[in-house]
C-alpha cells in the first residue's frame, strides 16, 4: 500500500549498498537504481552519497529516512491488524536481520517463502546485531534473524542455521604458505576488524581469548561495517581477518584469498531467529516464523 521507493530507499540506507538491498529484495541492481533516482527526481534534492564502496545518506536524505520509516511503519500497522483480524496471509513482513544473514542465508529463504506467499510483502531492517536487538525491543521489528550469543533473556531465540569462522589472507601474505600459523604470527599481521557492536566482533573476540591472545594486542589497521569490503581489502594484501565462510565461499572458490589453519578445531557459530514474545502478534510474522524453522539450508561448501 505504501510507496515502494520508499521501502526501497530505506532498505538501501539500512544496507549501505544498492547490489545488497536488491539481492534481499529480490530485483536487479538496476531497478533499485532507478526507484531511488527517480525519488530523488521528484524531490528535487541528492538524497543519497554514491562515491566510494558504501552508499551513505546526505543529511535531506538522513532527514528522509526518519521521515519514510514512520509512515511505513504507520502502513504496516493498520495493513496487519486488518488482515490477521480476517485471518488472511496478507501485508508486510517486519524483520530484521544481521548483515551476514541478510546477505548470504535471507536471500534464499525469501525466495521460498515469497512465492508460497506472493501477497506478503518484506520490509527487513538489516544491521548489527546489537542494534538490531535494540529495535526489537523498540518495536520497529517483529523478529530477526542474527548471529552471536543472545545474552539477554527476555528474548526467545531459536536456532535456524551455523556458521564456521574463518581467518583468511591473500595469496602474496607469507602466512598462506605456511600449513598451520600459531598465535605469535597472528600477532605479527595486520587485521582488517568487523565493527564493534556487530555478532562477528564479539564471536572474533572471544576466539582471540581461547588462543591465549588479547584482542587488545592486536594491531587493528581498520573497522568496517561491510564484509564484502573486509574481502576485497584482505585480497588487496592490506590485512587479514576473521570472516564467515558463507561470505568468502566466492572468493575461495577463485582462489583470491587463503584460509589459515590455526587449529584442527573449527570455529562455530549459531544463527537464531529472535523475537520479544515466543512468536510475532501478525499472522505474517508467525508464518515465516514457521516457515524458517522448516527450511533447510543450501549451504555452497
Amino acid at each position: 500500500m505504501e510507496d515502494s521507493r520508499l521501502k526501497a530507499f530505506c532498505l538501501v540506507v539500512e544496507m549501505k549498498s544498492f547490489s545488497r538491498a536488491a539481492e534481499a529484495t529480490l530485483i536487479t541492481q538496476s531497478a533499485m537504481s532507478h526507484l531511488i533516482k527517480n525519488l530523488e527526481d521528484e524531490m528535487g534534492v541528492k538524497l543519497l552519497n554514491r562515491s566510494g564502496k558504501t552508499v551513505t545518506p546526505t543529511p535531506a536524505g538522513r532527514l528522509f529516512y526518519d521521515n519514510a520509516k514512520g509512515i511505513i511503519d504507520q502502513y504496516k500497522t493498520m495493513e496487519n491488524s486488518i488482515y490477521t483480524l480476517v485471518n488472511t496471509i496478507k501485508g508486510t513482513l517486519c524483520i530484521g536481520a544481521s548483515t551476514t544473514v541478510a546477505s548470504y542465508l535471507l536471500p534464499q529463504v525469501f525466495y521460498g517463502f515469497s512465492r508460497g506467499y506472493p501477497d506478503v510483502r518484506i520490509d527487513l531492517t538489516v544491521s548489527s546485531t546489537e542494534r538490531i536487538i535494540n529495535y526489537l525491543y523498540e518495536g520497529r521489528i517483529e523478529s530477526a534473524v542474527v548471529e552471536g550469543n543472545i545474552k539477554n533473556s527476555s528474548v526467545f531465540s531459536y536456532e535456524v542455521a551455523e556458521d564456521d569462522i574463518v581467518i583468511i589472507t591473500s595469496n602474496d601474505n607469507p602466512l598462506a604458505k605456511k600449513k598451520i600459523v600459531t598465535p605469535h604470527d597472528l600477532l605479527s599481521q595486520p587485521f582488517i576488524m568487523p565493527e564493534t557492536g556487530s555478532g562477528i566482533r564479539e564471536f572474533t573476540d572471544d576466539l582471540l581469548r581461547n588462543l591465549k591472545i588479547d584482542p587488545k594486542d592486536i594491531k587493528i589497521l581498520m573497522t568496517l561495517g561491510s564484509t564484502e569490503l573486509i574481502v576485497q581489502l584482505v585480497q588487496s594484501g592490506m590485512g587479514i581477518s576473521f570472516v564467515s565462510k558463507w561470505s568468502v565461499f566466492k572468493a575461495l572458490k577463485d582462489e583470491s584469498v587463503k584460509l589459515l589453519n590455526i587449529s584442527s578445531k573449527k570455529f562455530k557459530r549459531k544463527f537464531y531467529l529472535v523475537s520479544m514474545e515466543k512468536g510475532p502478534s501478525t499472522l505474517v510474522g508467525k508464518t515465516f516464523c514457521d516457515f524458517l524453522k522448516r527450511f533447510k539450508f543450501f549451504i555452497p561448501f
